[in-house]
């Protein structure tokens, strides 16, 4: 399901992680949420990228009490991440149900969330060099 990234292709051998940005709110939606709108907290969620240090590679957190998550994805042994420039790379967020511990009646009952990351840009990382680049999310779709 993930869409290809369109990442800066004069770059690519600078970028050391990927930081994969988004919320989960009741009702659901994969934009920060509106005034009136709540994050849901404690949501698991998984982002899969292909592509990626030759393989699939994938990360798992919780959003945070207003919803919000922050995924990464890093190179082997916290080394620069290996892409492939002639490699199409994709990256993808799943939150399966049910999920528990959340009174969101808008939640279903089985099935899953997926949404494809998106890049957005690039910033500096300090702490290791290179660069970071984030990704956030598209819309997601409901898969039974």
């Amino acid at each position: 399901m993930g869409t290809i990234l369109d990442l800066p292709q004069d770059n690519l051998s600078q970028i050391t992680e990927f930081q994969i940005l988004g919320s989960v709110t009741c009702p659901i939606t994969s934009t920060l949420p509106l005034s009136g709108i709540l994050g849901v907290a404690a949501v698991p969620v998984t982002a899969t990228c292909l592509g990626v240090n030759n393989i699939v590679d994938y990360t798992n957190g919780l959003t945070n009490a207003f919803g919000r998550f922050s995924l990464p994805i890093t190179g082997l042994n916290n080394g620069p991440l290996s892409l492939d420039p002639d490699q199409q790379i994709s990256c993808t967020v799943t939150i399966s149900f049910p999920v528990s511990g959340t009174s969101c009646q808008t939640f279903p009952s089985s099935g899953s969330l997926l949404a494809p990351a998106q890049f957005s840009s690039t910033i500096v990382n300090n702490v290791l060099g290179g660069l970071i680049a984030v990704l956030n999310l598209g819309p997601f779709q409901y898969v039974a």
